[in-house]
């Protein structure tokens, strides 16, 4: 890895291996990191619990989370995306790594009719679930200030971007159904990722708490939303921003999700970026485009 990052970088490996070997050269240099972890929903789907599950969740990401706190800069802010099934345990580890005085948390509105047109509704048992929250933790609340957002507000049939400062409830900046129309766009299919975040809402994120000059991180990369949200963000504002994405390859999701949406967005939306692919970190082997 090089100590000034020329190119986004998207990296194939296990996230612990990675943030392990990007310490070496940007530590203390990552100012945003949005990540979107396992919800820990489905014990089927989850390969790292142990015979306490509520533990395993914990030191799973403990390890990770400790690692991301050594990446970011002084005023460095990490989002994290979590429902209720992990909350409380995400609300401890934060307090404990960050400090309590160092976390806020914002509720982010998933559904919303405007947006899901496509949306297929789970059943309902009794409450519809409608919200999920995020962590914001900062490196250093008090000496950081984050820049305005662009708040969509809907006006006569339309929507119109205000600046405003961020607020603890986010909505109208897309929901779980119009990300995967976004998705759907780029690769074809809502199909291939079950939990994509929309655009708009990581484009926010970064707005508010990036110069032009930042790098992004996302060790969670999933279906590449940061990395399509750093470069439309840089286009809007003529920013040199670059992304850091690393995702396993686990379902191939690395080789049939995140690379084909990233280099899709690249080329429909025509942003003047380069994307180098790391696919073997012991050896630094890489592939640009």
């Amino acid at each position: 890895m090089k100590e000034t990052l020329k190119n986004n970088l998207i990296i194939e490996s296990e996230n612990l291996l990675a943030l392990q070997y990007l310490l070496v050269d940007y530590a203390g240099k990552i100012d945003v990191i949005p990540i979107d972890p396992p919800y820990n929903t489905d014990i089927n789907y989850i390969g790292y619990k142990d015979s306490n599950f509520e533990n395993g969740w914990n030191v799973f990401m403990r390890s990770r989370l400790e690692l991301a706190y050594k990446l970011l800069s002084k005023t460095g802010v990490m989002f994290i995306n979590i429902d209720e099934n992990e909350m409380f345990n995400l609300k401890k580890l934060c307090d404990r790594i960050f400090g309590a005085e160092n976390i806020s948390i914002l509720i982010w509105k998933k559904v919303n009719d405007k947006f899901d047109v496509n949306r297929i509704e789970k059943p309902l048992k009794n409450i519809r679930i409608a919200h999920e929250y995020v962590f914001v933790c900062y490196k250093n609340k008090e000496k950081t200030t984050f820049n305005n957002i662009l708040q969509p507000v809907f006006c006569q049939e339309s929507f119109v971007d205000m600046p405003r400062p961020m607020e603890t409830v986010l909505d109208n900046f897309g929901t779980t159904s119009s990300a995967k129309d976004e998705v759907a766009e780029l690769i074809g299919s809502r199909d291939k990722f079950s939990t994509p975040k929309p655009v708009r809402l990581i484009k926010e994120f970064i707005r508010a708490t990036s110069n032009k000059n930042s790098i992004i991180l996302d060790f969670f990369a999933g279906s590449g939303t940061t990395g399509h949200a750093s470069m439309d963000l840089n286009k809007e504002d003529n920013g040199n921003r670059k992304f850091i994405l690393i995702t396993n390859n686990e379902n191939n999701i690395c080789e049939n999700v995140t690379i084909p949406r990233i280099m899709n967005s690249i080329k429909f939306n025509c942003y003047n970026e380069t994307v180098e692919i790391v696919i073997s970190l012991k050896q630094k082997s890489t592939i640009k485009f």
